[in-house]
């Protein structure tokens, strides 16, 4: 026989109508609480960085991490083939300009020198063998100048003599000889200039000849020279007093002509490359001043060289050292530089908020003077540094703003801060 239990379910429907009642009241009252006051957002204010406005002077840096750098680097190739049968230094040597640094071989190059040099020699001979020989033709041609002025000078005594004779009245001598000899004088005459021009032509022959059997040895010369630079070349010496930055070659290894065979860094003399983020870089300029610091000394710099590219979000900035480097200084030596933009006087200023930008507008998060609740406010930047920014326009001395991230809730106007 069922048994009906009107009772019990009259307490159940009771107990769920007391619950529900309880959730809408409870509900209510958070609502009540949590938006009468217009904020669509809590932040736990031990999550957030407040700042406060500030004015004074306002002292704009620049921020960037580096390296030092050695100003002057050199690398050095070989011009010539070989094999490398010693190396006398490795990476981190201290060397002086023509240290040896290293031996190549070449054994066909060795060949080619001594080659040059019996050609040379040959040359040299047969030089000399040529002077001998257009000196020899000169003296024969000085012998016919001197025959033909004396037959010259023979048929004109006769011609003189005739003439003597004729004018004293003396037949000796007939009309036809001595028409004879004046046609003999003249052809004398004749032989001897024209002997006196091939003498003159014989020793421009022989200065032309010396001058390209000279120009035929000058070039053989250089040959042996050059052959005589390229086996020196096998002794591979440093060109500037350098510490060996890279030393990538091994014993036994066959080079080609143009090979890096040693990477040198003139000692003591540094440049610092300071990665700056992209977003400051447009306040730096060159000639700005810089302090680096390699965290045992600081020394000062001026900017030389600002990179044209942006890679991976940084800038290179080159930094000349205007004071000696110190003694810690070393290539790769991780420093900080800071480089110093402007001075502003009387500038209104707070701790950089998370993704500012200068010169430009954004909204902030201003807090209330109960500091409770926090609102969306515009304002207007002006120049920036690593931790702090000038203020022109939105805000007045001593408010405070939201300078943490607040990507989480930036489409609310209103927030409050619990």
């Amino acid at each position: 026989m069922d048994i009906v239990r009107t009772k019990s379910n009259k307490k159940w429907k009771s107990l769920v109508l007391i619950c529900t009642a309880l959730v809408m009241v409870t509900i209510t009252v958070l609502y009540w609480f949590l938006w009468s006051d217009n904020s669509s957002y809590i932040a736990d204010r031990d999550t957030l960085l407040i700042s406060q406005v500030q004015e004074g002077e306002l002292l704009v840096n620049v921020r960037g991490i580096g390296v030092l750098a050695p100003q002057d680097v050199r690398w050095i190739a070989t011009n010539i083939s070989g094999k490398i049968e010693r190396i006398l230094v490795k990476a981190g040597a201290i060397v002086s300009e023509g240290d040896v640094i290293m031996h190549l071989s070449n054994p066909l190059l060795m060949q080619t020198l001594e080659e040059t040099k019996w050609e040379l020699d040959e040359a040299y001979a047969q030089s000399k063998a040529l002077r001998v020989s257009l000196e020899s033709e000169v003296l024969d041609q000085e012998a016919q100048v001197i025959n033909e002025k004396l037959n010259y000078e023979r048929s004109l005594l006769t011609l003189n003599a005739q003439k003597t004779l004729m004018k004293q009245g003396v037949n000796a001598v007939s009309a036809i000889d001595h028409e004879a000899i004046k046609i003999e004088v003249a052809q004398n005459k004749q032989r001897w200039e024209l002997a006196i021009k091939r003498l003159g032509k014989q020793k421009e022959n022989v200065d032309a000849q010396m001058l390209a059997n000279q120009a035929r040895l000058n070039r053989m010369q250089k040959t042996v020279e050059r052959a005589k630079d390229q086996v020196d070349s096998l002794t591979v010496r440093a060109s500037i007093d350098a510490i060996v930055q890279e030393m990538p070659m091994e014993l036994g290894q066959q080079v080609n002509q143009g090979t890096n065979l040693a990477r040198l860094a003139k000692r003591g003399e540094f440049i610092a490359e300071l990665r700056v983020p992209e977003n400051l870089i447009q306040d730096v300029q060159i000639g700005q001043i810089v302090e680096l610091d390699t965290r045992t000394s600081k020394v000062s710099g001026e900017v030389q060289r600002i990179d044209p590219a942006v890679e991976n979000g940084v800038v290179q900035v080159d930094i000349a050292l205007t004071q000696t480097a110190p003694s810690e200084a070393r290539p790769e030596l991780t420093i900080e530089g800071i480089i110093q933009i402007a001075k502003i006087p009387n500038a209104l200023f707070i701790q950089r908020p998370m993704f500012a930008k200068s010169y430009g507008e954004s909204y902030v998060y201003l807090v209330n003077e109960s500091g409770k609740h926090a609102s969306k406010h515009k304002v207007t930047f002006g120049q920036a540094s690593n931790n702090f920014i000038e203020i022109k326009s939105g805000l007045a001395k001593d408010q405070k703003v939201i300078v943490s991230d607040v990507s989480a809730w930036e489409m609310h106007q209103q927030i409050r801060i619990n």
